[in-house]
């Protein structure tokens, strides 16, 4: 029996534990929550913390058919997918330096400027009064952010320098290491970037132009495949994310990243993650290129070849489902009627009559996406709006929250 430990059941690791059974895989769930959505889609759930990589093989010692680890749509766990590859002699391993650009975005940053990319000056530490008056002399507006934060839990957008202490305050709370950057806010258009590395160097890579919430939480509201940009930023983009793999010496396996595009056409890569991204990409770069980076991160992590035949790529939209309103969920209507739709390649529900839903203002709070291919862009965003009118969720006691949409 073939099986495969992924850490993780977030909404964003559904789809992974979805395509390992359809590829034969036996999977085992490591979640300390048992309501995670993942949870009912894997074979076999353990509630371990994926922080706790000596529990997870104390747990799992003498099962001796154990072919790779996977950490899909979380960073919190690449240090514990380190470990255990390490630990039981499975293929997948990963450097400790790009767990680290993964889990720490003060050390990513740090990179960048060793490289000489993405020039964005930040500041970083324990939230006190030092950080407060390094922070201060940025430019401002800045961003302030747990350095191991995901999700955009804990990212506050600070205006003037007389916001900074509440903010570090705010930041530090969702940092699980109690350390926070500061970094200048660039002002430009958002993208995503969902990548294949395999020798060291990307083999596919999928920039996609991201619609984001308001500040202060930058939180994606849509994706948009293929992408606006020039052909000459794409390939600007992709040596960018060579020259980070060969430094942090990633050699194999997938690869997610966030970038801003500023007025001079001038790159500035957010984060990185050695992993695959949530929010249903993988679904939206199927459907865009036909690329299945599920079955490419399952190759990798089991050592097996990794297969990708790109075709040209299609119009597909990405499309987060979400409600600016605190109650539980009475109800859903619509859900038939949306999937019927001929443009709808995908539509998953994360949240069911019963659960509690809140404001989206972090991405945990997302209930549910659709994804949407067709012939023409500015069609796939009507039906997306169509689609938004369609779904009624029924909220409980749920007065509408101040929150920009």
């Amino acid at each position: 029996m073939k099986t495969l430990v992924i850490l993780g059941a977030a909404d964003g690791a559904v789809a992974t534990y979805d395509r390992a059974r359809e590829l034969g895989y036996h999977t085992i769930c490591i979640d300390q929550n048992p309501d995670a959505p993942g949870v009912s889609h894997a074979d076999e759930f353990l509630q371990i913390s994926t922080r706790d990589p000596q529990q997870v093989a104390d747990r799992l010692a003498g099962r001796g058919y154990i072919c790779g680890v996977l950490a899909p749509a979380s960073d919190a766990a690449l240090p514990a997918l380190a470990w255990l590859t390490t630990h039981w002699g499975v293929a997948g391993t990963v450097s400790e330096d790009v767990v680290r650009a993964s889990v720490d975005k003060s050390f990513f940053r740090r990179v960048c400027g060793e490289l000489d990319l993405s020039p964005i000056n930040s500041v970083s530490g324990g939230a006190g009064a030092a950080l407060a008056r390094a922070a201060i002399r940025l430019r401002f507006p800045v961003l302030v952010k747990p350095v191991d934060g995901t999700g955009s839990r804990g990212v506050l957008l600070v205006t003037e320098p007389a916001g900074m202490s509440a903010a570090l305050t705010e930041a530090v709370q969702h940092s699980y290491t109690g350390r926070v950057i500061v970094e200048e806010y660039v002002s430009g258009s958002h993208y995503s970037v969902e990548a294949v590395i395999d020798g060291g160097t990307p083999v596919f890579c999928a920039v996609s132009r991201r619609t984001i919430t308001a500040a202060p939480h930058f939180i994606s509201t849509s994706l948009a495949l293929p992408t606006d940009l020039p052909a000459g930023i794409v390939t600007e983009i992709r040596q960018q994310l060579a020259t980070v793999c060969s430094r942090l010496d990633y050699r194999r396996g997938p690869l997610n990243a966030d970038l801003v595009v500023d007025a001079t056409n001038t790159v500035h890569l957010i984060e990185v993650g050695a992993r695959v991204g949530g929010n249903g990409i993988a679904e939206l770069v199927a459907a865009s290129y036909g690329v299945d980076i599920l079955e490419a991160s399952i190759a990798a992590a089991v050592g097996a070849p990794i297969s990708l035949h790109p075709r040209p790529a299609r119009p597909a939209l990405l499309h987060v489902l979400h409600d600016q309103r605190s109650g539980r969920l009475a109800a859903v209507d619509g859900v038939e009627q949306v999937r019927r739709h001929p443009q709808v390649v995908e539509l998953r529900l994360f949240a069911e009559p019963g659960r509690a839903v809140a404001p989206y203002v972090q991405a945990a709070n997302k209930l549910g996406y659709v994804v949407l291919a067709g012939p023409d862009a500015a069609q796939l965003q009507r039906v997306a709006d169509e689609i938004s009118s369609v779904l009624r969720w029924h909220v409980d006691d749920a007065p509408v929250v101040g929150v920009a949409p």
